[in-house]
């Protein structure tokens, strides 16, 4: 997924312990195959440049998932403008900005149509972009692999998506290191947390400071300059409401989803 992992298992059995890592690669593997607009060979790639095909259990499961966190977040996550994001990323690897009519024009863009039999079609234009939420659905998938193998302690890393499974030596949860001068933060067990913002992506232009996350609903290039954690009970709504809430620190997550902004004298 364009990223570093890392996955950590504390285990008695170190042959267990490697069978399990291995199977956990090799299904986060797979599901980079289903999720990837990178690789031309991966399943989203495919329907970005087909428009209309029908999608594998794994990709359908993925898509309604991913469907109820946008609808849940109020928009603010949108894995489905994917055109918007695109066209973001060619003007900002240039150090320049989309045209503001045209990044609207994008945003506006309807959603896939989806059928009851699985099949998809794009609206012209338009891409399904899994770049919030991958990772976290990666490091799911993971953690279920893990624990199925019998190996409940574990840390599942995905370029700073976390996802926690029983802490090791018996203790009750995890204190996780930021990079933020020290900033730890307690998570509990079977847990994950997912940062966002715009440390070390952004453009400048004209004195103000452009971040790479967008917000889908007006296609517009964040500028808060906000670091936003959240914790929750997966690294998939992690990752998704970590997005939203960057790009609209008004939003109230659901029950059980906890938002943490630091202050602003932490943040460079």
């Amino acid at each position: 997924m364009g990223c570093r992992s890392e996955i950590r298992v504390w285990s008695e059995n170190e042959q267990v312990a490697f069978a399990a890592m291995r199977a956990a690669w090799e299904g986060m593997n797979k599901l980079e195959m289903t999720l990837s607009d990178w690789n031309p060979q991966a399943e989203v790639a495919q329907l970005n440049t087909q428009r209309k095909m029908k999608l594998s259990p794994e990709l359908l499961t993925a898509a309604r998932t991913a469907r109820k966190l946008a609808r849940s977040t109020g928009g603010a996550f949108d894995f489905e403008k994917g055109g918007l994001f695109f066209a973001w990323r060619q003007y900002r690897s240039k150090g320049e900005l989309l045209d503001s009519v045209e990044a609207q024009r994008l945003a506006m863009l309807p959603p896939a149509h989806l059928s009851a039999d699985g099949f998809a079609e794009l609206a012209s234009g338009n891409r399904w972009d899994f770049g919030g939420i991958g990772k976290g659905m990666a490091a799911d998938l993971a953690g279920d692999i893990l624990r199925t193998h019998g190996c409940a302690h574990f840390q599942v890393d995905c370029s700073g998506d976390l996802l926690v499974g029983e802490a090791p030596h018996s203790e009750s949860g995890w204190s996780i290191a930021t990079e933020l001068k020290g900033m730890m933060l307690p998570v509990p067990n079977n847990h994950a947390i997912a940062c966002s913002g715009d440390l070390h992506q952004f453009v400048l232009k004209d004195g103000i400071r452009y971040s790479h996350i967008i917000d889908p609903r007006d296609g517009q290039a964040v500028q808060n300059q906000l670091l936003t954690f959240v914790i929750a009970p997966t690294a998939t709504a992690a990752d998704a409401w970590a997005t939203a809430c960057s790009v609209d620190p008004t939003q109230i997550p659901p029950k059980g989803i906890r938002f943490i902004s630091p202050p602003s004298d932490l943040v460079p």
